[in-house]
């Protein structure tokens, strides 16, 4: 479509020469296009990134999963501290998976592959939330025509601004009633140009979400195929630890930050997996949907294990993700980010 709408556009600019609309709309659509056209290829290095050279046995494990759900794998890994674990598709053909270490290390090698398996899946069945189309509209309708926090206050500074002559108070009375005047048109004149946007917003959400639940469901089966029933369960009931895993990894973070204590971003991870091992059995707010997605999983075939890394292979994997795992804690220590929790499906 973007392709159509650039030729188009220049089609009409050659042909339509010694017209003067042609060339405007040909001008027109040509614009239309660089604004739909998707980002490029590039991954944000705020956090740590990993390519296939920098961990070779991760990317393998990646890839044989890849491999047997019938799709292509990833072409990069970001890792965070957040709670959670999602495939994000970037560019015209990249995916790319991040690696929340706060979900990651509160699950067994199994149950990460059935995170991995889930998320693959979601690209397996088709999920039109990963459309290029969608994904490149859905920031240009929510990208919104109202002021941002910093320009409303400047605007309402200039608006109840009194004359520079004169502090008398019925100039700031004047003021003031011109600020709520000129607030009130301002809102309805921009409710009025971002209706057609809002309901563009609207109706792509309904679309998408329209078919949300089947492909949750689908990629769950596939995850369990290749990762185990028993583990895509228990990996869908671990999201219910977010608050209590993320609650003390923020104390921790204070307490390493309070008192300086060396070593602490070495051990940050270790001391999470141990308090999501000891709180396991208290999920007290399930993750959302959990339930039936649980309930249909039960009521299955009960699938066993496809991919299931020995050992040796467990322990490459985490060797190569340490470096990353260590920069991550050193920093969510030093700046006290916030986690996010529950990106991944």
């Amino acid at each position: 479509m973007i392709g159509a709408l650039a030729v188009g556009g220049a089609l009409l600019i050659v042909l339509g020469w010694e017209t003067v609309v042609q060339p405007v709309l040909g001008l027109l659509l040509i614009c239309l296009a660089a604004a739909l056209r998707p980002p490029r290829g590039k991954v944000s290095q705020e956090q740590p990134v990993l390519g296939r050279e920098d961990a070779p046995r991760l990317f393998a494990l990646l890839d044989e999963i890849a491999e047997s759900l019938g799709t292509r794998g990833f072409d990069a890994v970001r890792v965070s501290h957040d709670f959670s674990i999602s495939a994000v598709p970037f560019g015209l053909r990249g995916r790319r998976l991040d690696i929340g270490l706060a979900l990651w290390e509160s699950l067994t090698p199994q149950q990460r592959i059935a995170c991995v398996a889930h998320e693959l899946g979601h690209f397996a069945v088709g999920d039109v939330r990963h459309n290029l189309m969608v994904r490149t509209v859905l920031p240009l309708v929510h990208g919104g025509v109202a002021p941002s926090a910093d320009e409303a206050g400047m605007l309402r500074e200039q608006a109840m601004a009194a004359s520079p002559r004169s502090r008398l108070a019925e100039d700031m009375a004047q003021a003031t009633g011109r600020f709520r005047v000129d607030s009130a048109l301002s809102r309805w004149g921009l409710w009025i140009v971002s209706w057609p946007q809002r309901q563009l917003a609207r109706l792509v959400h309904r679309l998408a979400a329209s078919l949300a639940e089947e492909t949750e469901l689908r990629s769950d089966a596939l995850a369990a195929r290749v990762a185990s029933t028993e583990a895509v369960v228990q990996a869908l009931e671990c999201r219910g630890l977010s608050g209590v895993v993320t609650a003390e990894l923020r104390r921790l973070a204070v307490e390493a930050g309070t008192f300086g204590r060396a070593g602490a971003a070495e051990g940050l991870w270790q001391k999470v997996a141990a308090h999501a091992a000891g709180v396991s059995g208290d999920m007290a707010h399930p993750h959302h949907g959990v339930g039936m997605r649980v309930r249909v999983l039960r009521e299955a075939e009960v699938r066993p294990a496809m991919v299931a890394p020995d050992d040796v292979a467990v322990g490459a994997v985490e060797r190569e993700l340490e470096p990353a795992k260590k920069a991550v804690a050193e920093r969510f220590i030093r700046d006290g980010v916030g986690v996010g929790v529950g990106v991944g499906r």
